[in-house]
Parts: C-alpha cells; sequence; structure tokens
C-alpha cells in the first residue's frame, strides 16, 4: 500500500505525510487496541433526524445533568454529571461515570469500548471524541479526536453509526 488513509477525514495522503493535507489531523497511529474494535463505516440507517419536541419531557432532565435520546432506545437515558461521562460499550468493572450503549446494537453501529466523553464545564458541557475508531460528529461536523467542542442543548451527536439527541438545562454551572 502506498500511501497513509486519515483516520478522519478517510483521504489517502503520501506515505511519508504526517499531517492529511485535505484536513490537517495528525496521521499518526495512536489505537492500541485495534484488533479488538470493529471499523464500520458503511452508510446511517433510516433513522429520523429530528425527535418531536412534544416527545421531550423537560421535567425529568436532572439540573446538573443531561438526557440521552438514542436512536432505537425504547426510552431516552437521563444523567447527573458531576464532572463527565464517558460513552461507550461498558466491558468489566469501572469506578468512572459511564453510560453503556451495548443494548443498542452499538458494537454493529461502530461505537467504540471508550467512544467519547462529555464533560460539565463552567458554560455548560463539551464533548471530546476518545480517538474513537468511526469516529464522531456533533451536528454534522466530525469531530477532531481529544479536542474539546462546546456541547449545546439540543445538540445532534453521532457515535459511529449511533445517532443520540443531547437534551440539558441551559445556563448552569458545574455544582449548582
Amino acid at each position: 500500500m502506498s500511501g497513509k488513509f486519515c483516520p478522519i477525514c478517510k483521504n489517502k495522503n503520501k506515505r511519508e505525510a504526517g499531517t492529511c493535507k485535505f484536513c490537517g489531523a495528525q496521521l499518526t497511529e495512536t489505537h492500541t487496541d485495534r484488533a479488538t474494535t470493529t471499523r464500520n463505516t458503511s452508510g446511517l440507517r433510516n433513522i429520523p433526524k429530528n425527535i418531536p419536541e412534544s416527545f421531550i419531557d423537560y421535567e425529568l432532565i436532572p439540573k446538573n445533568g443531561v438526557a440521552l435520546y438514542a436512536a432505537g432506545a425504547s426510552k431516552p437515558s437521563y444523567l447527573h454529571i458531576d464532572k463527565e461521562l464517558i460513552i461507550g460499550r461498558k466491558e468489566g468493572k469501572s469506578s468512572e461515570k459511564f453510560l453503556d450503549l451495548s443494548d443498542l446494537d452499538s458494537f454493529n453501529l461502530g461505537l467504540s469500548r471508550r467512544h467519547a466523553v462529555i464533560r460539565h464545564v463552567e458554560t455548560g458541557y463539551e464533548v471530546i471524541d476518545l480517538s474513537s475508531t468511526n469516529g464522531s460528529w456533533l451536528n454534522n461536523e466530525r469531530l477532531v479526536p481529544n479536542k474539546p467542542y462546546k456541547l449545546g442543548s439540543g445538540a445532534q451527536m453521532r457515535f459511529g453509526l449511533l445517532q443520540i439527541l443531547i437534551i440539558y438545562h441551559s445556563g448552569l454551572k458545574p455544582g449548582t
């Protein structure tokens, strides 16, 4: 193979390139568990892009937390987040605050074991892709791994092919 494929935009670059000439991402290999991860980059399934406003119950959303409406889930997840929440497929025991989406066929949808993190910050929330194999998108924009992005209430996320709508009460500071 005479070239490197960008882990972000998937374009082919010269073999000796250190950064992608298309999107500027680093081309060095950082994944250590490539053998245990499934790459799934086939097209999106027919999943509704928006959840009707009438289905959102703002009273159930914790004051310092979020509601995550995942496509294919029978009900939303209401989560209190003090500092951060890891999103992925949980294996084994961990003391981290973790949202395990294994029951949503997430392995086949390309969700990594530790796909992304949502952090509670001074101005609301931010999301960071944790160098996932199949990537993360915020409102249809692909995230650069390990870079924080402001996460507004009503944001549409995609982790691999798994689509999630995130709702929270805006204007709150951590710990209030």
